[in-house]
């Protein structure tokens, strides 16, 4: 959908320099972007419709291990004014359920 992330990948051929490409590229992205409503009074333009890609504007939390175990965790947003200690982002154990229920959703064919 990023026109140019898709040309910076279009032109490496190692696999290792790419996925280097993509991983400094999706790093930063902390929020799943949602697809862009359809119009459907504008009939003038024509063009092929946008494809969207299913977002779910969900907040994208950072999974961090410690051993064999796995930990969410996510930022809070800078304009909650609570307590010094809410500064701090939530930990919380990401358990193996979880997980199996994270990729439960992943769909298998990408269409």
């Amino acid at each position: 959908s990023d026109p140019t992330f898709a040309d910076k990948i279009r032109h490496v051929r190692d696999p290792k320099a790419r996925m280097a490409i993509v991983w400094a590229h999706c790093k930063t992205k902390m929020h799943c972007d949602t697809d862009e409503p359809k119009e459907e009074g504008v009939e003038g333009d024509v063009d092929e419709p946008k494809k969207g890609h299913g977002g779910c504007g969900h907040v994208q939390p950072l999974i961090r291990k410690e051993g064999l175990k796995l930990f969410v965790q996510y930022k809070r947003p800078k304009d909650e004014d609570e307590d010094v200690k809410s500064l701090q982002p939530d930990k919380r154990l990401f358990t193996p359920s979880e997980v199996y229920t994270t990729f439960k959703k992943i769909p298998t064919r990408i269409a």
